[in-house]
């Protein structure tokens, strides 16, 4: 009896300090730390450095009541893209470049005899038109890595149709985020029998997220799988491009010499350096085209990295990866001290495991501070020698 006794003054002292360091911990406030504190300078946004037409080919598509026309853009200032229509019949630059070849659009684009046409960056179209069936890369910055705690990058499927540079994109029901991304573009089918090809096209982009989808959906055991990846990062308009669309004339030379940045409300959030990616561009290339017929989950479809198994097809966008800077953070000490007591506390009725419970209590802290994206935010994504894209968040 007094072994009894002895016992559930243990437990029930065990079960007050439990309690007690609960309390305490509950009431901690999360941290959401940024990285950077710079200020967005207004007048940046009005211009963007354009390529010699010797170094790259700049494109931008616009429609001025005609249908949709190519423009190889010579200038971008105060706002608005000059160019010289390109004519004929093409609506899409990768048809143009295919059709007349890099030196023959050069040589149009420098024409001084060549009528100018100059249309509002606001007004123009998605800088390619392709369809939907593109390729993710994760976690291919060190200081992301981090950041996520997953320590190797790996492939995933995105299905999403690119929107304009100047769509609004929907907060949705979850916990939306933002993703600066340097895009590699297929300008024709690229296979193990064709080999890395020659010219390849840049675009910038934004790998919308949605966290708590992703949170709900990865493998803790396997994040590099991909599970949820494509779920959460194919949702209606999380393909964001820039205005431009750019075919250096030697592209390996040229994406490891930009800059991408991203702006919240005017506070710099993401730099990108991609001459810091882990896996290169013909790295990339190599993984997806090995990922043969291998599927992911995209909305209880089986899907594969690509639209057919070892071809990365014409029109296809490679995102890079993001750098770090990005609104999420791996569970803290805080929140995986409490995800565990709840799980504890619940008799692992609550979450799959532990860790599950600890994205759980993220989610929720992440929920009470109002971190994540919300109507009315204004994104700026820019970088010059490629484009910008400008969100507003919206209900």
């Amino acid at each position: 009896m007094k072994t009894l006794v002895v016992t559930g003054i243990v437990a029930a002292t065990l079960t007050a300090a439990g309690l007690g360091s609960y309390g305490v911990a509950r009431a901690l406030p999360a941290e959401f730390p940024l990285v950077y504190a710079e200020k967005l300078d207004p007048a940046a946004t009005g211009h963007v450095t354009i390529a010699d037409p010797a170094t790259a080919l700049t494109f931008a598509r616009v429609d001025r009541g005609d249908g949709p026309r190519v423009l190889a853009v010579t200038a971008y200032g105060k706002g608005l893209i000059s160019g010289v229509d390109l004519g004929g019949d093409f609506t899409e630059p990768i048809a143009a470049f295919d059709k007349l070849g890099y030196e023959a659009i050069r040589a149009i684009a420098t024409d001084p005899g060549r009528k100018r046409v100059t249309v509002a960056a606001a007004d123009t179209l998605t800088s390619l038109d392709t369809h939907s069936h593109h390729v993710g890369i994760g976690t291919n910055y060190k200081e992301h890595q981090a950041e996520a705690t997953i320590e190797e990058p790996f492939v995933f499927p995105k299905i999403a149709e690119p929107t304009n540079s100047h769509s609004p994109l929907p907060v949705g029901a979850g916990l939306l985020d933002y993703e600066v991304e340097l895009g590699i573009v297929a300008l024709n089918d690229i296979s193990a029998a064709t080999g890395v090809p020659e010219h390849l096209g840049l675009v910038l982009s934004n790998d919308w997220t949605d966290r708590e989808l992703l949170v709900s959906q990865i493998e803790p055991d396997n994040l590099t799988g991909g599970a949820g990846f494509t779920n959460a990062k194919s949702q209606p308009g999380f393909l964001s491009t820039g205005d431009l669309f750019v075919i250096p004339a030697d592209w390996a030379a040229y994406y490891t010499k930009l800059q991408l940045d991203l702006f919240v409300n005017g506070d710099l959030r993401q730099r990108a350096h991609p001459d810091n990616l882990i896996w290169d561009v013909r790295t990339m290339i190599a993984k997806t085209l090995a990922a043969g017929d291998r599927t992911w989950d995209s909305d209880g479809v089986p899907t594969l990295l690509t639209d057919r198994p070892g071809v990365i097809t014409r029109g296809t966008i490679l995102q890079t990866g993001t750098p770090e800077g990005v609104v999420y953070r791996a569970p803290d000490t805080r929140q995986r001290f409490l995800g565990f007591l709840e799980w504890a506390g619940s008799f692992g009725t609550n979450a799959d495991s532990i860790v599950d419970s600890a994205l759980q209590v993220y989610v929720r802290d992440a929920r009470n501070a109002g971190v994540y994206l919300k109507p009315g935010d204004e994104i700026v994504t820019r970088a010059d020698g490629l484009g910008q894209i400008f969100t507003t968040i919206t209900n």
